[in-house]
């Protein structure tokens, strides 16, 4: 392991005040006890560390002028709101009820091969505060790129397809069983 000073676990329990101050304060820290290393890090670490992992979303507006969008990284989240904005607020509420089904059932997600590149970003989620945050960190396709929608991208053309063969209007909450949207998907490509 390349990281300098593995301070032992038994060190960390007898010292933990002074061990915590120093990962709080100064830097991550690597623990290891047995075979088994960890790395303690603060939150405004983590926070640092996760800024690499952007959470960016695509939209179409259909023909009733309601826009209906996904998460790029995770893209059978989805949502739909009369405004923009009200697509942001709700993809980040799908976006928090996920993060929190990933964590409950932890290993699960993490060995799937279609959610295991999910981690890094449900962990950003985790760490804020609350709807408002996780909405803030949300970034459009179409504002980076000057676009006032998106149109034209696979994935997104894919579930707008999807919503629109089954008539569906309104995604209240996380689709628990997301088998149809990625079958849709998987045909669609």
């Amino acid at each position: 392991m390349l990281m300098e000073d593995l301070v032992s676990a038994a060190q960390v329990q007898v010292h933990f005040d002074e061990f915590i101050e120093s990962v709080v304060r100064g830097k991550p820290q690597a623990v290891k006890r047995d075979g088994d290393v960890i790395v303690a890090v603060s939150v405004e670490q983590m926070r640092e560390l996760l800024t690499a992992y952007p959470l960016n979303y695509e939209y179409e507006v259909d023909e009733d002028g309601r826009y209906a969008g996904s998460i790029c990284e995770i893209q059978f989240i989805v949502a739909d709101g009369a405004t923009v904005e009200e697509l942001r607020f709700n993809l980040a509420n799908q976006l928090i009820e996920y993060a929190e089904d990933y964590m409950i059932d932890h290993s699960r997600y993490l060995n799937s091969p279609n959610t295991r590149s999910h981690f890094p970003y449900v962990l950003r989620v985790l760490l804020e505060d609350d709807i408002e945050a996780v909405a803030s960190t949300l970034r459009s396709v179409a504002e980076d790129s000057g676009e006032t929608g998106s149109s034209g991208n696979r994935s997104l053309g894919c579930v707008v397809d999807y919503i629109e063969k089954h008539k569906t209007r309104h995604f209240g909450k996380v689709v628990k069983d997301n088998n149809a949207i990625l079958k849709a998907q998987k045909d669609k490509n």
